[in-house]
Order: C-alpha cells, then sequence, then structure tokens
C-alpha cells in the first residue's frame, strides 16, 4: 500500500484553495488540520466533504478526474462503448487493454490509490470521530457521518476487487487472492485478503452503514453526500454479484424509494444537472470546482467544446443501438455526427465561455440513479425462479418510461433475463458498468462486428470468459512499497 500518514491528500482538498502541488501531498500527524478538525463533530464533517471533493477532482492529467474517469475507462474495456479514433490520445490505452495490464501505467496505479485514498481518509474519520469533543452532543450528526464512511469504503472494496482480482463465483468458495482490507488508519502495508473475505467486510460495512443511516435522523445537504438509499443500492449492486438474490430484490426497491424515473420526455436533457429525483447519488459542482477539458463531459459530449468536440467521440455498439425501438427516448440520444453514426448525446453539458467571457464549464456527475435499480430488482427476480411475471412488471415499470411503445414483455426463464441484460446495456450505456458484468457473469468479450474500428483497438478484439486480461494487474508502485503483496498472473 502506498505510503500513509495520518491525514492525507482530500483533507489537503477541503482546507487549501492552493495549488495542485499542495493537495497532492499528504500532511504530517502533528498538523494543525488534525487537531483541529479531527477535534470537532464539523471538523470530521469537513473531512468527509474532501472525500466527496475528490470524487471530481483533477489528478494531474486530463484522462483523471476522479469517478467519472473511472467510469469511462471501465466502460471502454467492454464492447458497447467506443472511441472512434485516437484523438488526443485520452483513454486509448484503455480501450486497447494496455493501461491495466501494464505494471508501470500511471493510469493504473492512479485507480489503486483513488479508492484506497478514499479508504484511507474514511478510516481516519472513524477512528477519530467519537472522541470529537461534542460528540455526544452531536449523536445524529455523527451517525451521519460515519453512515458515509463506512458506505464509502466499502464501495471502494467493491471497486478495487472487481477490478484487480478475479471475479466473485457465485458457485466456488472464492479463497483466490483479493485486495488488501484496511479497516484502520496504518502505515503498514497488508497481504491481500481473499475475494470472499474482501466480500465480508463490504457487506458488513453496508450493513452497519444502513443501520446508522436509519437511526440517525440528520439530513444530507445534496446528492454529494450519501444517505440510506445510496448505502442500500450499493448494497443491492453487491448483492447482484455475489448471487445473493432476495437481498438484491430487497434492496433495489428500497433504495429508489422517493426517487422517481425521468419522464420519457426528458430522458434526454443531458444528465448534467442533479436536479431531478431519478439521481440517487452525484456531485454538485459549482464553477471553481470544474475541471474544464480534463472532465468527463468534455470527453463525451460531441458539442461541449472538449476532447469529444475535437473528434473523439463516444459510440454505441450495434448491439445496443439495434435493439431499441425506433420510438425508445434513449436511441434518440445518438447522432450521426461527422459522418460517424452511433455517437453517444445522452451526457450533454455546458461549456466553453459565454459572451461575457465567463466559464461556462460547468456540470454535475452522476453516479447512481434509480433506473439501475429496477434493473437490478427485474435481473434478481428473474434469476430466483418462478416469478418471472414479476420480473416482467419490474422491467416494464422501467421500459415504458423510456419507450412508450413498450409493451410488457412475455419472455420467461433464461430468455428473459437476456432481455433484461439487454435492456441494462441499453439503459446505462456509458455510466461504467458493462466490463463489470462481462466479469459478474462470465462472459467472453467480443468486439467483431459491433461497428468498432478494428485497427484502434489492437488485440484486444476477443478474450474469452475469465482472460487473465480481465484482471489489473497490481501497480508496481504497490509491488515495491508493499513486501506482503502478491502480483496477479502476467
Amino acid at each position: 500500500m502506498k505510503k500513509l500518514l495520518l491525514l492525507n491528500i482530500f483533507i489537503l482538498l477541503v482546507i487549501l484553495a492552493g495549488c495542485e502541488k499542495d493537495y497532492l501531498e499528504r500532511v504530517p500527524t502533528s498538523s494543525l488540520a488534525e487537531k483541529d478538525l479531527l477535534s470537532t463533530v464539523g471538523g470530521n464533517h469537513t473531512l468527509l466533504h474532501g472525500i466527496h471533493r475528490s470524487t471530481y477532482a483533477f489528478y494531474s492529467s486530463h484522462d483523471r478526474f476522479g469517478q467519472k474517469a473511472v467510469d469511462m475507462a471501465v466502460d471502454l474495456l467492454g464492447e458497447d462503448y467506443y472511441q472512434s479514433e485516437r484523438g488526443y490520445g485520452w483513454f486509448v490505452a484503455w480501450y486497447q487493454y494496455l493501461d491495466h495490464r501494464n505494471i508501470n501505467s500511471a493510469n493504473l496505479e492512479w485507480v489503486w490509490s483513488y479508492y484506497y485514498d478514499i479508504i484511507d481518509n474514511a478510516n481516519i474519520i472513524l477512528a477519530n470521530i467519537d472522541a470529537a469533543s461534542d460528540a455526544a452532543l452531536k449523536t445524529s450528526e455523527v451517525q451521519f457521518i460515519k453512515g458515509n464512511c463506512l458506505a464509502y469504503r466499502a464501495f471502494s472494496f467493491y471497486q478495487l476487487v472487481q477490478l484487480y482480482a478475479q471475479r466473485y463465483d457465485i458457485s466456488g468458495t472464492n479463497t483466490h487472492p483479493g485486495i488488501p482490507i484496511y479497516t484502520e488508519p496504518t502505515q503498514e502495508g497488508k497481504a491481500r485478503s481473499t475475494v470472499a473475505e474482501v466480500y465480508t467486510q463490504i457487506n458488513k460495512d453496508l450493513d452497519d452503514a444502513i443501520e446508522l443511516f436509519t437511526t440517525s435522523t440528520f439530513s444530507r445537504a445534496n446528492v454529494s453526500e450519501l444517505n440510506l438509499r445510496v448505502a442500500q443500492g450499493i448494497r443491492a449492486r453487491v448483492a447482484l454479484t455475489t448471487g445473493q438474490y432476495a437481498v438484491a430484490e430487497e434492496m433495489a426497491k428500497a433504495s429508489r424509494t422517493g426517487h422517481a424515473l425521468v419522464p420519457a420526455a426528458k430522458y434526454g436533457y443531458g444528465w448534467n444537472k442533479a436536479d431531478n429525483t431519478e439521481w440517487m447519488w452525484g456531485a454538485v459542482l459549482i464553477t471553481e470546482q470544474q475541471t474544464s477539458y480534463a472532465s468527463f463531459f468534455s470527453h463525451i459530449d460531441p458539442y461541449f467544446g472538449g476532447y469529444a468536440t475535437l473528434g473523439n467521440h463516444k459510440l454505441a455498439s450495434t448491439a445496443v443501438y439495434d435493439f431499441m425501438s425506433a420510438t425508445d427516448e434513449r436511441k434518440k440520444t445518438f447522432r450521426t455526427i461527422a459522418g460517424k453514426p452511433r455517437v453517444g448525446r445522452k451526457f450533454t453539458g455546458n461549456g466553453g465561455y459565454d459572451a461575457t467571457g465567463q466559464s461556462n464549464w460547468t456540470n454535475d456527475y452522476l453516479y447512481m440513479r434509480s433506473a439501475e435499480m429496477y434493473l437490478i430488482e427485474a435481473e434478481a427476480i428473474a434469476r430466483q425462479g418462478g416469478r418471472d411475471v414479476d420480473a416482467q412488471k419490474a422491467l416494464f415499470d422501467l421500459v415504458s418510461k423510456r419507450d412508450p411503445s413498450y409493451v410488457q414483455s412475455i419472455l420467461t426463464g433464461e430468455d428473459l433475463i437476456q432481455e433484461i441484460l439487454m435492456q441494462r446495456r441499453c439503459e446505462l450505456w456509458g455510466e461504467g458498468f458493462r466490463f463489470f458484468d462481462l466479469k459478474r457473469l462470465n462472459l467472453d468479450l467480443n468486439r467483431e462486428n459491433l461497428g468498432h474500428t478494428s485497427s484502434l483497438w489492437n488485440a484486444a478484439g476477443y478474450f474469452a470468459a475469465g482472460d487473465k486480461n480481465f484482471v489489473f494487474l497490481i501497480p508496481k508502485q504497490e509491488m515495491d512499497a508493499n513486501p506482503k503483496m502478491v502480483q496477479n498472473e502476467l
């Protein structure tokens, strides 16, 4: 693990309004920040805001801008989302299956560090907040902050174990190497726990977070903070991955409470503002925090004025595009631009500058929405068996809000599951799920005859299910710093 100090980069993201050099350095344990911030509940809450901020911060490169950069990289490892050309080179090595298979890759190390830094900071808060001078007077806020930290830690472990380990096998023992588990601040690197042990910790953290959120009466300021519904949503994701289908169904239903689907007529609004009820978790940005060219919208919106506008468009596979009907509002978000078919305009944002020369680049980031929960519910029900009508209804409740001509499915069994999975590919295109689904379902990666430019993908056109290329390598920096670390298959 990277060298740990008691306080690290995300504290500085909040404390300092200074330059990048400042907030990339970790501060020592004797710092004023430690004494002042960790000593009060409000100070700990400020540190929690630093974790939120890390999910959309700029990390020294135009392809590293927090969670949405990971989402984009992960989508490019699938077959439904691809770049039309090399452009300026951003994300190409991800698409070519090079970055995550190169131990010297700065991007490989960044993803590892990004999630472990969140874990580190969550652990710092959890280790100190109960001793805050006013903790007894602000019990509900303490519960809320701890719930956030536990949910963040669980989410980070979940992302890491899916990326840096072989898949969770719902019919196996899952004793193969996972990732190190850190539940308290430490400077000592640990060995890799098994995949089963990692998921045990993930579920414990989420169950504890759900209990804390249920008990707390403290309300979040906006969707940038996690709450009960977000923790339940993450729990639903995890349960689907591990084959706990009854739990996945329960959590998916509960998590979307109060988060109505956006009407079909408004589906194409751009998913750039956290101002509708479908958003469960995201990042609400202000102008001072936007990252211009180094942003999600710069890389995905063909009219934003960023890298996509410069020609590096993001396209949908023919499999996704052709599956949707002509009356499907989701299909209407894809256009032919500059002679390129199926260019995604699902995510459109403000970009460039207004008439007065003021920046107009500020957009919110989406991390979780209720549509995903309908899909989890439908798949979880279908996989339990004997309840096809219930699964059909859950799917209809979602798809009918996207396509007014959609008729409730009459498919059953495996055919119904396959329809649900195709609807999942259509609905969640561009949101960072397909590669994870390929792994959890143990599917081949096959980009042939889906519209991709074969000369761009290099040798990454096909990998059989379970191939070593589905597993990220452990970064060299971690291998060098942690003598207990064991590398994945090279």
